[in-house]
């Protein structure tokens, strides 16, 4: 993790939350994910709000692939996740990866957005 980066993962009760603010490479989110699978499965959430709005740097298109196939398989069971990230960054690549592979996924830059398609109002 990058020098001075933040990671925060809680346990809300309805929700699993999470926020990160380093590097946003594919090896920095395959250990992220990881780290919210193995909370998740140890504390059954069932769903997951994520927010990288403060995260560093892109994603290429092949990253976003091969996360929304890594995703898809490594959250089976949670019933939902909402990724909130950076404006300029935000496409539905990686969601519709995940998607088609049963994982229910929303990515969007609005967190109230990502809260309510959780139910988490």
């Amino acid at each position: 993790m990058a020098a001075g980066s933040m990671k925060l993962i809680e346990n809300r009760g309805d929700h699993l939350f999470v926020e990160y603010d380093g590097l946003i490479g594919p090896a920095e989110l395959m250990g992220l994910m990881e780290e919210v699978a193995r909370v998740c499965s140890d504390k059954n959430c069932k769903k997951i709000l994520a927010d990288l709005r403060n995260a560093e740097g892109p994603l290429n298109i092949l990253d976003r692939f091969n996360l929304g196939v890594v995703a898809a398989d490594m959250f089976r069971g949670v019933n939902q996740i909402a990724i909130v990230f950076r404006k300029d960054e935000t496409n539905l690549f990686a969601e519709t990866v995940a998607v088609n592979r049963g994982l229910p996924s929303k990515i969007t830059h609005d967190m109230d957005e990502a809260t309510r398609w959780l139910g988490l109002e």
